[in-house]
């Protein structure tokens, strides 16, 4: 049943009861109108794919007394609607215990201002209070075009005495736990909910693996501290106060992806026994009258990084914001080369013998200018301001005058010497900072009494936009802030009792700090963040990058450079990832870890490069090497990364998902296969790195050429081009005379010297063009950044690409043209002028150049 386009559909089960007069005409209109939608375009390259016109389908259910739906996804049911709840006066109203009356039902359409047309169902419940008043909570499912369904909750009396009892301090799993430096609390259930999914297995239909990002830095050791990996529900989906969206997946990469769409800092999920319920978390103490909030599912047949994209790229334009990515060279911070002093830095709360911290980065600064190494930016971490010494919590975000000679004065002073952008870090506030009335200070702060698990984690958030106005406006006048770091946001949302009670008071928090970042023209980094911290910032244009991984300190460097996971989320949201700190020599003796051995260095700063975010070196004076620096960037310090970010495969994540693990494979033994895409008008590359292989591994030609954002989508009858159209290549040592190439067929790249614990390769694919392929700087991690090339033009056997960089700097570029058993390598170069670019170019002379000419 259903309609012949390619849409979110709506039909009835047969033998379905009436729900009235307009539900019933709601169901044959959709019955009879055309799908709204296609999530399938046309791909690219000649690849033809099937015809989809059943991707998505809301099937309404039969009982009118008991409103349900189903989710289907290609015909299979993967979701069944349970009953809706809500917490008023201290207990839990549902259907099914009478406390929660269905009144109402309708069919519902209209025009979204944002979103377009849809159609929909809406319920009307009530519950009566202790005192005779009536509560209503209003639900609404709505499809509407390009594979989005919403999910509405809104309360026009609110509801008190919300908060669940599920507040835990000690629990059975404390390494799944929110945070171990509050008590290892959690706090499950919801205050309302609506959607709320069973697995009853007989209705569902369809096995599903499961990604659900989960904790700070979204990136842990192991699944337990997330993105964690596994089968629903045979594995856990842990849900509450430190989850965020989840992908639901086939073995085919059909996939869905279910998050919060509006009232990011108070929405949650909660997993009951073979339930998945969404709604607000069940810390909240109250719903104000009026309060709604609100979920959206996307679907995808490209798998599940594609589901992510398609998500984040619905929330992105629903918000209205421009993805970083997008942006022609991103801020500087991510754009450019630069030096860090955050935790495991080689100057992390250790400055140099004699000098304080202004001394010691001047010192960096000669030094770098000595060894050629174009720092353009500088990360100051917490040792600059003042702290609280009971907690850690800031007093008064402002110089210390042990770290910078003169305070303001001396970090005025390192700007103008260095010309380097200023990143500023900053904690979780004191509930005894400066700032505040009840200090002697000028603005007003909640005040907090603890942490709901451990008192002594007592902290306060600003209460008003005048005081961000005034924080963030000083610094830049004073002393040239350009980027803001607001980092442990997990411990600020946990240790503030009134964020987890308050509906309202964590978005507002956020975007009081947005509105001032942008109204005196900064950038924000999130780092330690939850997901609700991350999807809260679709609403914030000034925030620009988030951490996705730990710090670079000596615990977890070992591990922390796995971000492949994590920038899924991150990268989808519109973000740069930032991977934090790099050594560059493997000993750097005297530093803040003391005598320590970096055992991967170059795998560490290709990481860097690859995740669009912040490229931060951490060595000490004297310990770089340039040469292996000079591969990530120009000679001005551009950083030259793909188009987007790289994430994990998606054969990876589906062989983990399935396999049998249930999210508990820790990182530091887990094979890594990430991927990316570089592309310069018609042109596109594909660049794979492997590492920690456990075996040689193969990655089919099918999943290389979804990577792209417009890339064939991944499906089990995929009709594949002729073989070798595309060849993979890489450069032993960064040196074009040690290039390999290889044709690759349907059986795809084989990955085989990845394998051991230190073992990596970096692999790109390209697809020849008359005879030709561009292979670009092999002597860079990322041989054909958009940062570095500027437009390419083939004419017959001439191709001519313009390419930017610093004055006087030289940029050679690697061709391979087809020949008869093979190809032949020819580089050519340019000198970058004046005008920041110059043109390289290379013409064909073998049988490829002569049948273009044929051709033409």
């Amino acid at each position: 049943m259903g309609s012949a386009g390619g849409g979110v559909h709506s039909e009835r089960r047969r033998g379905s009861h009436v729900l009235g007069v307009a539900l019933l005409s709601l169901a044959w209109l959709l019955l009879a109108r055309p799908g709204a939608f296609t999530s399938c375009a046309a791909a690219p390259n000649g690849v033809t794919n099937r015809r989809d016109s059943d991707l998505l389908r809301v099937v309404l259910g039969e009982d009118p007394s008991r409103p349900s739906f189903e989710i289907v996804v290609r015909g299979k049911t993967w979701l069944a609607s349970s009953q809706p709840y809500l917490r008023h006066e201290g207990t839990t109203r549902t259907p099914e215990n009478g406390t929660l009356e269905l009144v109402g039902t309708g069919a519902i359409s209209g025009a979204d201002a944002k979103l377009g047309p849809y159609d929909g169902v809406s319920w009307e419940w009530v519950t009566t209070s202790r005192d005779g008043t009536r509560v209503t909570m209003k639900t609404a499912v709505k499809w509407f075009p390009h594979g989005v369904v919403l999910f509405e909750q809104t309360f026009p009396d609110g509801a008190r005495w919300t908060q669940t009892p599920g507040l835990d301090c000690s629990p059975g799993r404390p390494e799944m736990a929110t945070c171990p430096a509050c008590a290892s609390m959690t706090w499950p259930g919801l205050a309302s909910a609506f959607p709320t999914f069973s697995r009853d297995p007989a209705v569902a239909q369809e096995d599903l693996g499961f990604l659900e990002f989960y904790g700070i830095f979204e990136n842990g050791e192991s699944g337990a501290w997330g993105p964690r990996l596994g089968e629903w529900p045979k594995d856990d989906i842990v849900g509450g106060l430190s989850s965020g969206p989840i992908a639901l997946f086939n073995k085919r990469g059909e996939a869905l992806v279910i998050s919060s769409h509006g009232s990011f800092m108070s929405a949650s999920h909660d997993q009951g026994p073979e339930t998945l319920d969404f709604g607000t978390m069940g810390s909240l103490t109250s719903l104000p009258a009026g309060f709604s909030v609100s979920h959206v599912l996307v679907a995808s047949r490209g798998g599940v990084n594609k589901a992510f994209r398609a998500w984040g790229d619905h929330l992105l334009s629903y918000y209205g914001k421009p993805p970083q990515w997008s942006k022609n060279g991103g801020d500087v911070t991510s754009s450019y080369l630069g030096y860090t002093t955050d935790n495991g830095a080689y100057y992390y709360y250790n400055p140099m013998p004699g000098e304080d911290m202004l001394g010691t980065l001047l010192k960096v600064h000669e030094y770098a200018n000595e060894a050629g190494i174009p720092y353009r930016h500088v990360l100051l971490d917490s040792w600059w301001y003042y702290k609280d010494p009971r907690d850690g919590s800031v007093v008064l975000w402002e110089a210390r005058e042990d770290s910078f000679a003169g305070g303001s004065a001396g970090m005025r002073r390192l700007v103008e010497v260095t010309g380097w952008a200023v990143t500023a870090h900053n904690r979780y506030w004191s509930n005894r900072t400066d700032y505040d009335v009840l200090s002697g200070g000028n603005f007003g702060f909640v005040n907090d009494i603890g942490c709901p698990c451990r008192p002594r984690d007592a902290y306060s958030v600003p209460s008003a936009q005048v005081f961000w106005d005034f924080l963030l406006g000083q610094a830049k006048a004073q002393w040239g802030l350009s980027t803001y770091e607001q980092d442990w946001l997990w411990p600020q949302f946990l240790g503030t009792t009134e964020l987890l009670e308050d509906a309202n008071l964590g978005s507002a928090w956020l975007l009081q700090m947005g509105a001032a970042a942008s109204a005196h023209g900064l950038g924000i980094q999130y780092c330690m963040p939850f997901p609700r911290h991350l999807m809260q910032s679709v609403e914030i244009s000034a925030v620009t990058q988030a951490r996705a991984s730990n710090d670079y300190g000596p615990r977890d460097r070992k591990w922390q450079w796995r971000i492949g996971r994590s920038s899924i989320l991150v990268d989808a949201l519109g973000l740069a990832p930032s991977k934090d700190g790099v050594y560059t020599t493997a000993v750097q003796p005297g530093g803040s870890q003391g005598h320590f051995v970096e055992l991967r260095p170059e795998l560490e700063l290709i990481v860097a490069v690859l995740s669009t975010g912040p490229v931060q070196i951490a060595d000490g004076v004297g310990f770089s090497d340039a040469g292996l620096i000079s591969r990530a960037c120009s000679e001005d310090g551009l950083i030259l990364g793909p188009s987007r970010a790289a994430t994990a495969m998606d054969f990876t994540l589906i062989g983990e998902a399935f396999g049998g693990g249930g999210g508990e494979i820790r990182a530091s033994s887990r094979p890594e296969v990430w991927a990316a895409h570089s592309e310069v008008g018609a042109e596109v590359w594909i660049h794979v790195l492997a590492a920690d292989l456990q075996q040689p591994t193969v990655v089919e030609l099918r999943d290389l050429l979804n990577v792209p954002n417009d890339g064939p989508f991944w499906d089990s009858d995929w009709e594949g081009e002729e073989d070798f159209a595309y060849v993979a290549y890489r450069a032993a040592a960064f040196d074009p005379a040690g290039a390999t190439i290889v044709e690759l067929g349907r059986d795809g790249l084989e990955l085989d010297d990845a394998s051991g614990p230190l073992g990596h390769e970096l692999w790109h694919v390209a697809r020849p063009r008359g005879g030709v392929a561009i292979l670009g700087e092999l002597s860079k991690f990322v041989p054909t950044s958009p940062r570095r090339f500027i437009s390419i033009q083939r004419q017959g056997p001439l191709t001519r690409v313009a390419v930017r960089g610093a004055q006087g700097e030289e940029v050679t570029l690697s061709f391979a043209e087809r020949r008869q058993g093979g190809y032949r390598l020819a580089e050519r170069s340019c000198v970058v002028g004046a005008s920041g670019d110059c043109e390289v170019q290379f013409t064909a002379t073998g049988a490829a150049a002569a049948q273009e000419q044929v051709g033409e």
